[in-house]
């Protein structure tokens, strides 16, 4: 039974997202107009690619396919994330033997089929559950193996395309809100979490109801709780008013659960290297005492990150600030800080520059058995995407990978590193995979919940 001040901020909640206008924004930040339209339209392929693997005409590995492929097209559900399509591959990976596959085809096939009502709902759950943590309670790298915390989002969004009415979907980013507003306790199964809420969800929706006087949908309920969640990504205590401003984002924007991390990550990232974004800002500081300074904490988080580090830059010539490693893997980013409070433009001069860089570096680190050679620039904003100055320079020279990297995304690829473990190859594959020109919200993207 939900209290009376709980009932008040449920309702509260709802009124801001009506006065919001409904707004709901997509994972790059953007506004995601008449989602639930976009999302009645996707539910029917859905339907047909579930039916098709289920009837066995279709088997599981095409099945992980073409949801993938689907979802990254429309992408209405977050189910690109860690506990979507991430589980779903790790999930066949560490099921390879031709037993143990038919084993999972079987288990997918069933728990993915709609459940009756909700204790054959919590029975679907329990089954793959069980045959998950089996898998990750032998696993000697956790981080390979799939993550039973994410079997109610996985299973409850394939049951929401089946019924959509009947329902919901368990986001992370739902159950971080119902805990802000003391509506969520610990449980002690994935088949326990569950059913509380699918229960809370019901009995919220019914608060809505007496509160609009009319039907309330899961989608909407959805919707209210995802832009109740608030920035949570900068300092609390040491981010002085002024700062804000000029990093255009505050403690109290309301923001989709979806372009923003589960957790504060300057829980995560050493101090000496927390004010990287403010030192980008700084407009008091001489350039070149400015720029010196930010080129070290950029060096330190590569550091961090795990890279072997060549520090270049000032004071040793025309050269860039540092040569990141990754002997491993036998990978190799050429670096380049660039403190500009305004944004950061290329110039003609730089475009000699880093033309320069590459050449004289390239053959250096081929000799030495790098195969693989990126460049990066790291500046707290970009003026343009200089798509033409990247295909020439990817096209013309031994780089493979140009990529244009925010002060902010750095310092969360340092926070998810240190926070979930991740290894050095999940960050470097990040770094070349996620996109030319990479912000926070694509490092959250890639490695947070949902």
């Amino acid at each position: 039974m939900i209290s009376q001040n709980i009932k008040s901020q449920i309702t509260s909640i709802w009124d801001k997202y009506i006065a919001d206008n409904k707004k709901v924004l997509d994972t790059k930040g953007n506004d995601l107009e008449d989602i639930d339209s976009k999302r009645l339209e996707a539910i029917e392929p859905l339907k047909i690619i579930i039916q098709d693997f289920i009837t066995g005409a279709i088997d599981l590995a095409e099945f992980k396919t073409l949801i993938d492929s689907f979802n990254k097209q429309n992408n209405f559900w977050g189910f690109t994330s860690i506990k979507g399509q991430m589980f779903f591959n790790l999930l066949l990976k560490t099921s390879e033997p031709e037993e143990q596959s038919q084993k999972l085809t079987k288990l997918m096939k069933q728990c993915v089929a709609e459940p009756k009502d909700l204790p054959d709902a919590l029975n679907k759950i329990e089954a793959l559950d069980k045959y998950v943590s089996a898998i990750f309670n032998k696993a000697p790298d956790k981080r390979k193996a799939p993550n039973p915390g994410s079997v109610c989002y996985f299973l409850s969004y394939f049951w929401q395309i089946h019924n959509s009415k009947v329902w919901p979907v368990m986001y992370s980013s739902m159950i971080v809100s119902f805990t802000d507003i003391g509506l969520w306790q610990e449980v002690k199964s994935q088949k326990e979490g569950y059913e509380i809420f699918f229960k809370l969800n019901e009995e919220i929706k019914q608060i809505l109801i007496q509160h609009t006087g009319r039907k309330i949908t899961n989608w909407e309920a959805e919707h209210s709780f995802w832009n109740f969640r608030k920035i949570t990504a900068y300092p609390k205590k040491e981010v002085k008013l002024k700062e804000l401003k000029q990093v255009k984002v505050g403690k109290e924007t309301p923001i989709s659960a979806l372009t923003e991390a589960s957790f504060d990550i300057y829980d995560y990232i050493p101090r000496v290297i927390a004010n990287l974004i403010e030192l980008g800002n700084e407009t008091e500081m001489s350039g070149s005492a400015k720029g010196s300074k930010y080129e070290k904490k950029v060096s330190e988080i590569f550091k961090q990150l795990g890279f072997t580090i060549e520090n270049l830059g000032q004071g040793t010539g025309r050269e860039p600030d540092l040569i990141a490693i990754h002997k491993e893997e036998n990978v190799a980013f050429i670096v380049d800080a660039k403190a500009y409070a305004n944004g950061y433009m290329l110039s003609t001069a730089d475009d000699r520059a880093i033309k320069e860089y590459i050449n004289h570096y390239c053959p250096k680190l081929k000799k030495n058995g790098i195969q693989r050679i990126g460049f990066v620039i790291v500046s707290n904003t970009f003026k343009s995407d200089f798509r033409e100055f990247i295909n020439d320079v990817t096209w013309k020279t031994d780089i493979k990978r140009f990529v244009l990297l925010s002060s902010d995304a750095l310092l969360h690829l340092l926070a998810y590193r240190i926070k979930d473990q991740k290894s050095l190859s999940e960050i470097v594959e990040a770094i070349i995979s996620v996109g030319t020109t990479i912000s926070a919200q694509d490092v959250i993207q890639r490695f947070d919940d949902i």
